[in-house]
């Protein structure tokens, strides 16, 4: 009987943090959407900001583009600061005494707050989107993927089930 609640307790701990790993990954992933690419000066020629150049946009385009870049930015800094705190304490409630329920509360929470910078990130690109001919969202469309091919080519390896 122990040992068979050892088992179970040694699984939920590996589950949860496997999820959080997941959701550690998608955050990376989203964390380069263009409601959070730094203004131009920042970074020139890399991120989506460099791929929006590549478009040829008119001087309206770009206004249009920064305008709502800046309207979700502060919001989704935030959140994302609000969910990598509440992902730490998730880990602290792991690592401590704490009950399954104030567990499964915290990682809700974390979920929550995941959902919500995905949504904000998805609203921002689907306004850009908006601003773009339909001409400059395919050569978009077509750059983003070549970027994803070039992102899963650096990722390692992994056995399933580690």
């Amino acid at each position: 009987m122990l040992r068979r609640v050892a088992i179970v307790v040694a699984s939920s701990v590996l589950v949860l943090f496997g999820s959080a790993a997941v959701l550690r990954a998608i955050d990376f992933r989203y964390s380069d959407s263009i409601a959070q690419v730094p203004p131009a000066g920042d970074r020139p020629g890399r991120g989506e900001m460099g791929l929006l150049r590549e478009l040829n946009l008119s001087a309206d385009q770009m206004s249009r583009i920064q305008q709502i870049r800046s309207r979700y930015r502060d919001q989704m800094k935030s959140d994302r600061d609000a969910a990598r705190q509440a992902q730490q304490d998730l880990r602290t409630l792991m690592a401590g005494t704490a009950s399954d329920d104030q567990i499964r509360e915290k990682f809700r929470q974390v979920k929550e707050l995941r959902t919500k910078i995905a949504d904000a990130q998805f609203n921002s690109m689907l306004e850009i989107r908006n601003v773009l001919s339909p001409e400059q969202r395919q050569k978009f469309a077509q750059r983003m993927e070549q970027r994803r091919g070039r992102g899963r080519d650096r990722l390692p390896e992994r056995t399933p089930g580690i």
